[in-house]
């Protein structure tokens, strides 16, 4: 059961609602009996004065009870206006029909029904015979399946009373529009999927995909469903088990990860040039402490300022500490969300040895999806696998506190003596993931000549910044999730953000510079060091570069993109062809009709050539790559390396949208190559 106060209800009058769920199973008999209970609750509210809360199908006879007879005499009199023909909502809300007529007859009879279905108790959980499907990762050995779902996700679906209080929360629905993308949607969605009406396609894949994991939903939720967990539980499934493709530039992090240990392609021997010069005596690779920085990719390869920000503040309150230096590798997190777990399992084994090799026992992070790898997801994984985890895990700003509420640390007074408005994005891996959301503000509140304005929605209540999936999956929609955030800050009078995620800066930096808004991005730790007097980089810079080219990189990892550089490159794939078919092709170009005849061949054809046409093709493609995209000279180095694992991974499945896209233009080149035209 779940109630509300209404200030002002039908009557202007203050009211309480109450809103009871029957947890039933719409498959069994039982679900149907279930509705006699609410018949029942609907009595005793009306008993003592109560009534339905509103109409819609069930109680549309008694319109003018529920309603107030002045309101259903207005919307009666508006539709007679609008839809003489009663063609919208019929036997809806104030036309009852045979439903609502229905379910005033079956009122008496409601203590029979009552009787029955306290019998009939509702099962908790999925009921089937059991299909068992061992995966290849370990982390789901023996999971019941229903029809290839996990047992409890099933269940989940039909468990979801489909209320609709996770649609407007969701930066999915709201960054997109379509009810389909949001947690009702999908639970819809899984149960016709279940019941064999519907299959996978790579839109509903990417649906899954494309969540931003900010967890809202799970707070939303009426019947608090794990609605998150669902979802990343199905990544592995579709992904790793089914082999059905993630988002494509997912294929490019995964590749540099497996190559150099970070998602940004930058190589591993440089990992640790960010780490300041005088700390590395007391804090850098190679010192034991008990407790490790992890500072994780973004931090060591784009935004800087964070990690140096981050250990000059540790330092100045006293924190002894170590850091791993080129033995820490990615967190996993864009591995476990982009559900490619093999990898994430492997990255996630080889950070703990090196924790614990380095004889720490306590992992200190600045990046909230670090943090949340450390303290939700690795303790989990390692259960399963049956490591010993016991690592401690927390983040900068509560181990600083800590030094502060004892007196063990404290800011020096700003010397100008201003004031500077500012508010603080709760990021969602740190704030709804792990429930830290006083230690950043305390750590702000701490700083002199800092006044702290809270944006309309923060702590549980927080907006998403609309990154990691949405940013690299569908950049312009993450743009606008950002800006509905920025928006808030603005509204709140602050001449700051401030932030703790890399990815959320990047994402709110991207947004701010796309959108026009003037208002500046800033770290939290970048900030706090600033005012004990260190001169930090400029992130924005780095940012910029690095965008430019996740934006190239992310137009050309789809149909339309690989399309474009295929059509570049016709001549070279003509040679490449392996068994004559390049040579054929040009002859049947000088046949009237005969590519127009083999062209309906090209989906069946283009699968099996290009396997053996790619060694040949591959410095061209990486040659035009490069054309095409400006980027550093680390990563154009390594291209050589990482384009034939990517072209590997995506081509098998993009293949069926690309080839439509080139075949009549393949056509047109080759008339056009021996002098015939269409």
């Amino acid at each position: 059961m779940e109630g509300v106060v209404i200030a002002r209800g039908r009557d202007g009058a203050p009211e309480v609602v109450v809103l009871g769920f029957v947890p039933a199973d719409e498959r069994r008999i039982a679900f149907n009996l279930a509705f006699g209970i609410t018949l029942a609750v609907t009595g005793v509210a009306e008993s003592v004065g109560g009534r339905a809360y509103s109409t819609g199908l069930y109680f549309a006879s008694k319109a003018g009870q529920i309603l107030g007879e002045a309101r259903r005499q207005r919307l009666e009199d508006f539709r007679r206006s609008v839809d003489p023909d009663r063609r919208f909502n019929p036997g809806k809300v104030i036309d009852p029909r045979l439903v609502a007529r229905l379910i005033g007859i079956a009122g008496p009879f409601t203590p029979l029904v009552r009787l029955m279905t306290n019998r009939l108790k509702p099962l908790i959980g999925e009921r089937f015979d059991h299909e068992r499907n061992p995966t290849g990762s370990g982390t789901q050995l023996g999971e019941d399946r229903v029809r290839g779902i996990p047992a409890d996700v099933a269940w989940y679906a039909y468990a979801c009373s489909q209320c609709g209080y996770c649609v407007n929360e969701c930066d999915q629905f709201y960054g997109r529009g379509w009810e389909s993308q949001s947690p009702r949607g999908k639970w819809f969605w899984l149960r016709e999927y279940v019941e064999g009406r519907v299959d996978w396609s790579k839109k509903m894949v990417d649906s899954f995909l494309v969540c931003t994991t900010c967890e809202l939903c799970n707070h939303r939720c009426s019947s608090a469903l794990p609605i998150e967990p669902s979802w990343m539980k199905l990544r592995g499934l579709i992904v790793t088990e089914e082999d059905k493709g993630t988002i494509p530039p997912f294929e490019m992090m995964a590749a540099a990860l497996d190559a150099q240990g970070d998602i940004w392609a930058g190589y591993r021997d440089d990992r640790e040039d960010w780490f300041p010069q005088d700390l590395r005596d007391r804090h850098g690779p190679g010192t034991r402490a008990n407790a490790i920085y992890f500072a994780g990719c973004t931090a060591s390869y784009v935004e800087h300022d964070i990690g140096i920000a981050s250990v000059r503040l540790l330092d100045a309150a006293g924190v002894d500490f170590g850091y791993l230096g080129q033995t820490e590798q990615c967190c996993g997190t864009p591995m476990l969300c982009s559900g490619k777990w093999e990898l994430f399992e492997r990255v996630m084994l080889e950070n703990i040895d090196a924790v614990k090799s380095a004889g720490a026992d306590t992992v200190i992070c600045s990046c909230p999806a670090c943090d949340m790898m450390w303290r939700q997801y690795y303790p989990r994984w390692a259960e399963r696998l049956g490591i010993d985890y016991r690592i401690k895990v927390k983040h900068y700003s509560e181990v600083v506190v800590e030094r502060i509420a004892s007196g063990e640390f404290s800011f020096p007074e700003r010397p100008d003596g201003k004031r500077t408005r500012l508010t603080f994005h709760d990021s969602c891996h740190i704030g709804r993931a792990s429930g830290i959301y006083e230690p950043p503000r305390a750590l702000i509140r701490a700083l002199p000549g800092v006044e702290l304005v809270e944006m309309a929605h923060s702590r549980e209540e927080a907006h998403c910044c609309g990154s990691v999936l949405s940013l690299i999956g569908e950049p312009p929609v993450a743009v606008d999730l950002g800006k509905i955030r920025l928006d808030e800050a603005v509204e709140a009078g602050a001449e700051k953000l401030l932030a703790l995620c890399p990815c959320c800066e990047f994402q709110f930096r991207v947004t701010a510079e796309k959108k026009a808004i003037g208002l500046e991005i800033q770290d939290l730790a970048h900030l706090a060091a600033e005012q004990l007097g260190y001169d930090l980089p400029d992130p924005h810079p780095e940012v910029r570069r690095q965008w430019a080219v996740f934006e190239g990189m992310i137009e050309l990892m789809t149909p339309e993109g690989f399309a474009a550089l295929m059509q570049d490159m016709f001549p070279e794939m003509i040679d490449a062809m392996p068994w004559g078919m390049g040579r054929m092709m040009r002859a049947m170009a000088r046949v009237p009709g005969g590519l127009g005849a083999m062209k309906p061949l090209f989906p069946m054809l283009f699968p099996r050539l290009l396997p053996a046409m790619m060694p040949r093709l591959m410095p061209e493609v990486v040659a035009r790559v490069k054309q095409r995209i400006a980027m550093p000279d680390y990563m154009a180095e390594q291209m050589p390396d990482l384009m034939p694992q990517v072209m590997d991974s995506l081509m098998p499945k993009m293949l069926g949208d690309v080839v439509p896209l080139v075949s009549q233009p393949l056509v047109d080149h080759l008339h056009a190559s021996v002098g015939r035209h269409t």
